[in-house]
């Protein structure tokens, strides 16, 4: 129930449960864990590292569980926006009023998982448009419309519409535009923030060495040590761990690359959103 009067009821949104990467994402650990196990234990004779094959589907069933939304609730006088089950056991706030939203813009943002493809951060197209939240508080939301496949492009799903709808036929009942607040930006810088939007995350050639890798370095590893010592779980775990390295440090550099590009295209979409209902490219000081 929301914690502030919201008012009457206009319109429900219910997000999918989990993504569709989130569920592929499942049923590989689980595949890979029924085929590995098994071989594994044929040919060393013992389960004694069973937790490598066994932990992976467990975690990502945990996440999914974890990360399961709640609906959007659009209200007459405010909103009750979406809070992954671990959140809501926080008892973090849902509910705003439309006093309280500063700005409401159209958003662009990673469906669960997509950042995590290699291949996607390398063109870095695969997003989806949602609806970027800022409020008095200083806090931000993303209203995250999930679709049921996955589409490689920005296209708008019918939720997103219908609650696009909602609102600006609210917000203009209001008498108030969706961005309240937003930085002065020239011509020139404006263009620059779209040029750096435009290019890759990293090239492809990187990213391709960099998730290929642990291929070649698990194995020669593996090789160099059982050659020396006797390979335990705590050296197999730690031999893992360096072929991994080169594909964690591209997934991170590509994370940290992502959220800058992302900080431009809201910057340039809640300038566009002032700008279109406004009729001025001059914010207020």
């Amino acid at each position: 129930m929301p914690d502030v009067d919201l008012g009457d009821p206009r319109f429900e949104y219910r997000p999918l449960p989990a993504s569709p990467i989130a569920i592929a994402l499942l049923m590989m650990t689980v595949l890979v864990a029924a085929v590995g196990l098994p071989l594994w234990s044929a040919s060393r004779g013992f389960y004694g590292l069973w937790w490598l094959w066994g932990a992976p589907p467990v975690i990502v069933l945990l996440a999914i569980i974890l990360g399961k939304p709640s609906s959007l609730r659009i209200y007459e006088k405010g909103l009750e926006r979406p809070l992954p089950l671990w959140k809501r056991a926080l008892g973090l706030r849902r509910a705003y009023t439309y006093d309280e939203v500063v700005n409401l813009y159209p958003r662009l943002y990673y469906v669960a998982g997509a950042l995590m493809s290699p291949f996607a951060a390398s063109v870095g197209t695969v997003e989806h448009l949602g609806l970027g939240l800022e409020f008095k508080d200083g806090s931000e939301a993303v209203l995250k419309f999930i679709p049921g496949t996955p589409r490689f492009s920005q296209g708008e799903e019918e939720g997103y519409r219908k609650v696009v709808e909602e609102l600006r036929d609210i917000f203009e009942g209001l008498g108030r535009p969706w961005v309240a607040q937003v930085a002065e930006y020239s011509e020139e810088e404006l263009e620059g923030m779209k040029r750096v939007a435009a290019k890759p995350l990293m090239s492809f050639p990187l990213i391709v060495l960099a998730f290929f890798s642990p291929v070649a370095i698990i194995p020669l590893l593996y090789t160099a040590v059982a050659s020396m010592v006797v390979v335990d779980s705590i050296l197999l775990t730690t031999i893992v761990l360096l072929g991994l390295s080169p594909t964690v440090a591209m997934l991170l550099t590509s994370l940290w690359r992502s959220r800058r590009r992302h900080h431009f295209l809201r910057e340039i979409s809640k300038f566009a959103e002032w700008t279109k209902a406004t009729g001025t490219a001059k914010p207020p000081t």
